[in-house]
């Protein structure tokens, strides 16, 4: 980086600026966008794309530490083990937007993790050089980085009794991702129950398990999977309780959910394409039919949930939002059927008359 752009740098705190807090809880390309796009490019151009395959590891714990990382696609996997390698455990997922690796650069240690990627993952990689050229160049950059680094010793401190006594867990839902909760809960081997519930006292969902697994699930209007999936994909500010029990609670019909990791990468995965699909389409605008007969083209097992769509809009105009809130399915799920239907010319964007929309 130069020095003309070293200079412009000092001036870079984005306008509006937004509470500590706030700036923490962005993920970083969300953040990126709230300040000078030549400070963006400055960032960018201090790093390079890698793409990694399941079962790579981008580093291991007792690397040495010369790189800071951003998550761009995909998925990867925190794992820390013992002193020797003894005990690997995971302990967090990280996404799009998530970053990691800045630790040992700020510290000079060796890495205290190894990051495995469980499919694919695309990470953008800056070298100890460039990392520390943005630090003192760009303000903001350096602001974020800080920002992160208290809100994790926050989240650490908070996750202390989490890690420590597995057989009762509670806790925000502000400080814990769910993969964490679920693979602890999965490595536990445990049975039990978990309540979610929000700050006024009403119980938004019921998590029921057996050895570890799910085996029961409910979520505002949702049951079973799909109730799990939308569980990851519109995460609540609320809290959580789990309570060990002695015998596997008594359900009927119980989930079939042979690996909770491959589970957790799956929704995982549905949750990043949920925002891309949500991107391209505005979820506030009415839809309504565009032919009066329907035909699905779509994934065969989609097709229960584009009838409901269907009828659901037989003499009616709604949004996206407004059938996420009505259909037994997850958001997910009913944003890939509208944009297949959009697609289609099955749906259309409804439009305003003095009669209301049509």
């Amino acid at each position: 980086m130069g020095d003309s752009n070293r200079s412009q740098a000092t001036h870079s705190l984005p306008h509006g600026s937004l509470p500590s807090s706030e700036w923490a809880m962005q993920d970083f390309f969300s953040y990126c966008k709230k300040f000078d796009p030549k400070d963006f490019q400055t960032i960018l151009s201090e790093g390079q794309l890698f793409r990694y395959h399941g079962g790579d590891c981008i580093y291991h714990q007792g690397d040495r530490s010369d790189s800071f990382y951003v998550m761009n696609e995909g998925s990867v996997e925190i794992i820390v083990a013992g002193e020797h390698g003894e005990n690997p455990m995971p302990i967090v997922f990280l996404t799009k937007g998530d970053v990691f690796g800045e630790m040992g650069l700020l510290t000079g240690m060796p890495r205290n993790a190894t990051v495995r990627v469980p499919e694919t993952a695309v990470v953008l990689k800056f070298p100890k050089a460039g990392f520390e050229r943005l630090i003192f160049g760009v303000p903001s950059f350096a602001f974020y980085i800080a920002c992160l680094l208290a809100r994790r010793l926050n989240q650490t401190t908070a996750q202390l009794h989490f890690y420590s006594n597995a057989r009762e867990l509670a806790g925000s839902l502000e400080f814990f991702d769910l993969p964490t909760i679920f693979q602890t809960i999965s490595m536990s081997q445990q049975h039990g129950l978990m309540e979610v519930r929000q700050i006024t006292g009403e119980v938004l969902g019921e998590f029921a398990f057996a050895a570890g697994k799910p085996i029961q699930a409910r979520y505002r209007h949702l049951y079973e999977k799909e109730a799990l999936y939308e569980f990851f994909q519109s995460p609540p500010k609320a809290t959580f309780s789990f309570s060990s029990l002695a015998e596997p609670p008594a359900v009927e019909n119980p989930l079939e959910i042979r690996d909770v990791n491959e589970f957790l990468v799956d929704a995982v995965h549905q949750r990043d394409e949920l925002r891309a699909l949500q991107e391209k389409m505005d979820i506030e605008q009415p839809l309504g039919r565009h032919h009066g007969q329907f035909i699905w083209e779509g994934e065969k097992q989609l097709e229960d949930c584009a009838m409901s769509v269907w009828e659901f809009l037989t003499d009616r105009r709604l949004s996206a939002r407004e059938l996420y809130d009505l259909l037994p399915f997850s958001q997910y799920t009913i944003t890939q059927v509208l944009a297949c239907m959009l697609e289609n010319d099955q749906l259309a964007a409804a439009k305003m008359t003095s009669y209301g929309y049509r």
